[in-house]
C-alpha cells in the first residue's frame, strides 16, 4: 500500500521519471537451447520469434487452449539456438513446454540461481550504464542485447524495463552480484541517481502509470481484451490461437483503467467487485497510488460493454470509480 505523503517512495518515482533509478530485480529465466528451439518457442507464444534476430529480444505471451493469457514474458536470442525466456514462473514453464514439444529436439533449464540482474531505469539512465561500462552503448536499440564488462566481470546489457523509461538490464554471474551493484550503484549516483527503496513503487505503481501490467491482471483474458493484440502473429499457429481470434470478434471482457476519486484504496483486496448502478459488471485486479500522476489508480477487468468515463464503484464500500484509458501518463 502506498499513500500521497511517502516521501521516500515519492522520491524512487521522481528518479525514475525525471533522472535514474537504480534496483535489483530478477526474473525466472529459462535456457532453451537444440536444434528445434524455435519450433516450439513458435508453438508456444503468440508472437513470430522467428523474426527475433540473435542480440535482440521480444515482448509476447502463451495461451491456453481457451485463448487467454498463460504469462507474459521477454524471449531474448542471446546466439545461435540459444534462447533465455524470462518471466516470472520458470518452474510452471518447463513442464508446460515439456506437454506440448512433442517429438522436437530441444532442451531447457532453469538458471536463474546463474544470473543475477539489476535495472536501470529513467531519462538519465544512458549516462549511468556508460560511466560504469568497458564501452558506451549509445547504439544499442530498444530491446537490443550486447556484451560488456563492468570493471572486469562481464555482463550482459538488455535495453528493456518495466518502468515506460528508457532503460536498462544488467545480467551477472551469481558470485559476482555484489560487486556488481557496488559498482553500478557508484556510476548511478555518480550522475545524480538513487537505489530504490520502496518495492511497491518500481513492481506496481511506476509500471501501472503508462499501462504496464502484471500478470495476475491478465487473469481470463485474451490479448484482445488487454492491448496485447499488437503482439499477435495471426499469420503463424501457436496454442490457443482460434478461441484467442474468437475472443477478438466477441470480447466477452476488457482491460481498463480506474482513477479513485477517494485518497486511500487500502479497503481494495485484489479482485474485489466492481459495480454498476448496482449490477456486477467485473473485478478490480490491482490498485496503488501514483506519484506522477497524484491520484490513486488501478486496473480492473469488465464486461466489454462498459464505455470510457462510466462512473463505477468498487468493494463493499462503494469507492466511487471514473473508467479511463490504462495508461495514466
Amino acid at each position: 500500500m502506498l499513500f500521497r505523503e511517502d516521501n521516500v517512495a515519492r522520491a524512487d518515482a521522481d528518479a525514475i521519471r525525471k533522472g535514474v533509478g537504480f534496483y535489483r530485480w530478477t526474473h525466472d529465466i529459462v535456457e532453451i537451447t537444440g536444434k528445434d528451439a524455435l519450433e516450439v518457442l513458435q508453438k508456444i507464444y503468440i508472437s513470430n520469434i522467428s523474426k527475433v534476430a540473435v542480440g535482440r529480444s521480444k515482448y509476447t505471451a502463451s495461451l491456453d487452449e481457451n485463448g487467454e493469457i498463460i504469462d507474459d514474458v521477454i524471449v531474448m536470442h542471446m546466439a545461435d539456438g540459444l534462447y533465455w525466456v524470462s518471466d516470472l514462473y520458470g518452474p510452471r514453464l518447463l513442464p508446460w513446454i515439456e506437454k506440448h514439444k512433442g517429438t522436437a529436439d530441444i532442451q531447457t533449464k532453469i538458471i536463474t540461481y546463474d544470473w543475477d540482474m539489476y535495472a536501470i531505469q529513467g531519462p538519465d539512465s544512458i549516462n549511468a550504464m556508460n560511466a560504469m561500462l568497458d564501452k558506451p552503448i549509445d547504439e544499442l536499440k530498444r530491446f537490443g542485447i550486447c556484451e560488456r564488462k563492468i570493471g572486469d566481470i562481464p555482463v550482459y546489457i538488455h535495453r528493456s524495463g518495466f518502468t515506460g523509461e528508457n532503460g536498462y538490464e544488467i545480467y551477472s554471474a551469481f558470485d559476482k552480484s555484489a560487486e556488481i551493484h557496488n559498482l553500478a550503484l557508484k556510476a548511478v549516483e555518480a550522475v545524480g541517481g538513487r537505489e530504490l527503496q520502496t518495492l511497491e513503487v518500481y513492481v506496481r505503481s511506476i509500471p501501472m502509470e503508462k499501462g504496464f501490467a502484471l500478470k495476475q491482471d491478465f487473469k481470463h483474458l485474451s490479448p484482445y481484451e488487454c492491448g496485447l493484440g499488437w503482439a499477435v502473429a495471426a499469420d503463424k499457429d501457436f496454442i490457443g490461437k482460434e478461441a484467442a481470434l474468437a475472443r477478438k470478434e466477441h470480447p466477452k471482457y476488457r482491460m481498463v483503467g480506474l482513477e479513485f476519486s477517494r485518497e486511500s484504496t487500502e479497503d481494495i483486496s485484489i479482485w474485489e467487485r466492481v459495480y454498476w448502478y448496482g449490477v456486477e459488471v467485473g473485478r478490480c485486479a490491482q490498485t496503488i497510488y501514483g506519484y506522477t500522476v497524484d491520484k490513486n489508480i488501478g486496473f480492473a477487468t469488465v464486461r466489454a460493454d462498459i464505455p470510457d468515463g462510466a462512473e463505477l464503484t468498487v468493494g463493499c464500500n462503494d469507492s466511487p470509480v471514473i473508467v479511463v484509458n490504462k495508461v495514466f501518463c
